[in-house]
């Protein structure tokens, strides 16, 4: 899950002097990426990873700000309604089309409009190129009539604090006119910004909050954090509901419908939307219209709109939902061409039990990382075994890195763009500082429904970690997903360093067989995956020096004891980086048999007054359980004598209908199984 982002107010700041009609208004993206999705390229410093494709127009190590040299554009724009053909760039963050402006604006920013600003120009004022990655590039993106001309501030440096790297871009589109800024790429926790289009001395449109506009992109290096803001040449239409999104959850649980049908809406127009109507339809079929009265949303703010009437399928499997607003203020909506949105939905009869993954980077030699660990290791250990997984990759910085640092563990750190240590990645959606991580936030991430489970064992023999497991799909879907395999060391010692830690936690190992995973070519509902893996560590223990020299693992391992192994499992959908199971799997003393994962039986179900649990595939004589509901809420929990009876039950007459689960596990066996409540 990516953060939500506060909108910012549609603010048009103009000065005493002008025209009561606006030359330009902006809208705030309310989605992430690129605006149009023209420019896909990852975003890194200029021969640090940025593609060749770019062509620098500016010198690093501009200790004091520097104009670019004077660059023509490649295709006719205008600007505030007159043609311009050429500009060039400070170093300070502003692209001017004057380009005979002589003295190139400060480093320190102020509100606009500005004297130190020339006419003409746009200003993401406030950055600095002070250092020896600090450089202007330029590409153009897209087919003619409707190509980006995109003029990059790669890891860039900020005015003030001067300690961090920041990534922004202006960017010029063909045949509209449009101006977009384009917030991309940062590790800068306390800077700010001008943002806005100055076009002359008494004349500009800020975003609102400048000159003190924050960032919102985190670290990652793709598309996929990145915010913009849109100039749009003219007059701001009066009233203009803009869709966002279908909200409704992706997968529906049949046995909760009805379900309300929402969607996420910016207001476009320069009027307050107090009403609305709302419409949808399901599959194409016969459209289904609702009044929404009351509202007050603001201008260049979103909002939710519910529709006053449910849905309520009768029968499970996959649905499109269009969704559209009409009438906004009882008036036409003056651009009726963004008012609808779309998804697809899929109504389940069951649902899994989610294990979040937390994903640490972490080195031994990161001061900040042993206060950050301590407080995560605290937190983890609060949690009941199983509810959530965790695994750390040690990195290759700062200094010369952690002794177990593995070019694996690297190509994850590409993976997420992770640039700074301590890091976690929680299902690959929350990005943030590893010790910063709340109960809150945990349960958030828990409470998101799954729609597979894994369940399986491994056992070690010599240096060989033997795997076998099974995947079952609760829906059937056709996207491609990555099963991810990692070995990790519970705890490891030997690689300590400079920051004070001494004892290391759930420390990968190695992936299996590679750090690319084994794609799942789509899912189908009720068809076991069945997997078996094994993965042998070559040659002795070596312990590098440091991370310049990783392991090889063709030659030598660095398992400091074999029996602390663990294997973790998950599937990744790596198009949006969302992991939708996790699974820690069940260490075996005595290898992996033909059926050796037992299934625990429930009925009735649904259940009335009294579930009974079938343990007659299980050996040992004790199995704890607890029961949660569908939001992962306990509900009750207690132990079993299983030498007194294999069939034992749970009273659950006074239980809400609905959906719930039974975790259980005994010495050597856990699993989740669900039931329905029906009185």
């Amino acid at each position: 899950m990516k953060h939500l982002k506060t909108l910012w107010a549609l603010v048009a700041i103009v000065t005493l002097g002008i025209a009561a009609q606006a030359q330009y208004y902006y809208l705030p993206s309310t989605t992430n990426g690129n605006p149009g999705g023209l420019n896909t390229d990852s975003e890194y410093p200029v021969g640090g990873g940025l593609s060749t494709t770019w062509t620098s127009i500016s010198s690093p190590n501009a200790s004091t700000p520097q104009w670019s040299s004077i660059n023509a554009l490649p295709f006719a724009f205008n600007f505030n309604g007159s043609a311009v053909t050429h500009f060039k760039v400070s170093t300070s963050g502003v692209l001017t089309f004057d380009t005979a402006a002589a003295t190139p604006p400060p480093y320190a920013k102020a509100a606009l409009p500005n004297a130190n600003i020339p006419d003409k120009s746009v200003c993401v004022w406030g950055l600095a190129g002070p250092g020896a990655n600090d450089i202007i590039v330029k590409k153009t993106f897209g087919t003619a009539p409707n190509r980006q001309h995109w003029v990059f501030f790669a890891s860039y440096d900020v005015s003030s604090p001067g300690t961090c790297w920041t990534y922004w871009s202006i960017v010029m589109e063909e045949t509209s006119n449009k101006i977009y800024v384009v917030d991309q790429r940062n590790s800068c926790t306390s800077a700010s910004f001008s943002i806005g289009i100055q076009v002359n001395s008494t004349t500009a449109y800020s975003v609102a909050g400048s000159p003190n506009v924050s960032p919102l992109a985190t670290t990652d290096a793709t598309p996929a954090d990145n915010h913009y803001y849109e100039f749009i040449p003219g007059s701001q239409p009066a009233n203009n509901l803009v869709g966002n999104a279908v909200t409704t959850a992706d997968f529906l649980i049949l046995g909760n419908a009805p379900y309300t049908v929402s969607a996420d809406y910016l207001n476009g127009g320069a009027n307050a939307i107090t009403s609305t109507n709302v419409n949808y339809s399901i599959n194409g079929g016969t459209p289904v219209t609702g009044s929404l009265t009351g509202l007050n949303i603001a201008s260049g703010t979103s909002s939710g709109l519910s529709h006053p009437t449910a849905w309520n399928p009768s029968t499970v499997g996959t649905y499109d939902i269009t969704f559209w607003t009409s009438n906004p203020n009882g008036a036409a909506d003056d651009v009726p061409n963004n008012d609808t949105v779309t998804k697809q939905v899929v109504v389940v009869s069951q649902i899994a039990v989610r294990a979040p993954l937390i994903e640490v980077f972490t080195s031994s030699t990161c001061g900040p990382c042993a206060p950050a660990n301590a407080t995560f290791t605290a937190l983890m250990g609060q949690q009941t075994t199983g509810d959530y997984n965790f695994i750390k990759y040690q990195m290759s910085w700062p200094g010369s890195g952690d002794p177990y640092y593995t070019q694996e563990a690297g190509t994850k750190r590409t993976f997420y763009g992770v640039n700074a240590v301590p890091n976690a990645q929680i299902d690959g959606g929350w990005n943030g500082h590893a010790g910063q991580i709340t109960q809150s936030i945990l349960n958030d991430y828990k409470s998101v429904p799954s729609f597979v489970d894994i369940s399986g064992f491994y056992y070690v023999d010599s240096q060989t970690v033997n795997m076998e497991f099974d995947i079952d799909p609760l829906v059937s879907t056709n996207k491609n997903l990555t099963l991810n395999v990692a070995i990790f060391e519970r705890s490891t010692d030997n690689n300590v360093k400079s920051n004070g830690e001494t004892i290391f936690h759930h420390v990968f190992k190695k992936f299996v067989p590679d750090q690319n995973g084994t794609t799942l070519n789509g899912m189908t509902e009720g068809q076991t995956i069945h997997q078996t893996m094994s993965y042998t560590f070559n040659g002795s223990y070596t312990l590098p020096a440091n991370a310049t020299a990783p392991v090889n693992h063709a030659i030598a391992h660095t398992v400091e004891e074999f029996s602390d192994l663990s294997v973790m499992v998950w599937i990744q959908d790596n198009s949006t980086k969302e992991i939708y199971q996790s699974f820690e799997l069940t260490q075996s003393a005595v290898g992996l048999d033909e059926g050796f994962m037992p299934k625990v039986g429930l009925y009735p179900n649904p259940a009335n007054s009294w579930i009974t649990m079938d343990f007659r595939g299980v050996k040992e004589s004790q199995a704890d359980y607890r029961i949660i509901n569908a939001l992962g809420q306990p509900v009750t929990a207690g132990s079993f004598d299983l030498s007194d009876s294999r069939t034992p039950g749970v009273d659950v007459a006074s239980f809400a209908p609905g959906l719930y689960f039974v975790v259980w596990n005994t010495e050597s066996y856990r699993g989740s199984e669900s039931f329905q409540v029906a009185h």
